[in-house]
């Protein structure tokens, strides 16, 4: 260790110690036989069994993934209050970030405008107007 200067940071020591201590050991790791080089160490039984674990984990690891996705498509949080005070009736998007959107809210129609800036009504239809045939008959007897 005649390398370390007495006035050198504690930190700078320690990292002279370790590539010292590495270095010295590099003599030794050259006179090991490279043997199983490019399997990793493995026989060929090894490889196929480890290669098949890799493969069955990874199905695991998609299998939880697509359930995952499947979940929280299912169980999303603005589909979970159907039959609430507001309901999205239809939308249309009329540039890249405005969008028109004819909302119910209780028995009335709401047709909101949706830009950037934010959100404004547009008009309030009060009692939807029936477009079926049955009450259009019944209507007109």
């Amino acid at each position: 260790m005649q390398l370390i200067r007495k006035n050198c940071h504690p930190l700078r020591a320690l990292a002279c110690m370790v590539t010292t201590g590495f270095l010295s050991t590099m003599p030794a790791l050259a006179d090991t036989p490279a043997t199983g080089v490019a399997t990793g160490g493995l026989a060929a039984g090894d490889i196929a069994s480890a290669t098949l674990r890799m493969v069955i984990g990874l199905a695991v690891v998609l299998g939880l993934l697509a359930a995952t996705a499947w979940v929280s498509r299912r169980f999303r949080a603005g589909t979970g209050a159907r039959g609430g005070a507001i309901e999205i009736l239809t939308g249309l998007s009329l540039g890249n970030r405005e969008r028109v959107v004819l909302l119910k809210v209780g028995s009335d129609q709401v047709l909101v405008g949706i830009s950037p800036s934010g959100l404004r009504t547009l008009h309030v239809i009060g009692q939807p107007a029936t477009t079926e045939f049955s009450s259009f008959m019944e209507n007109r007897s």
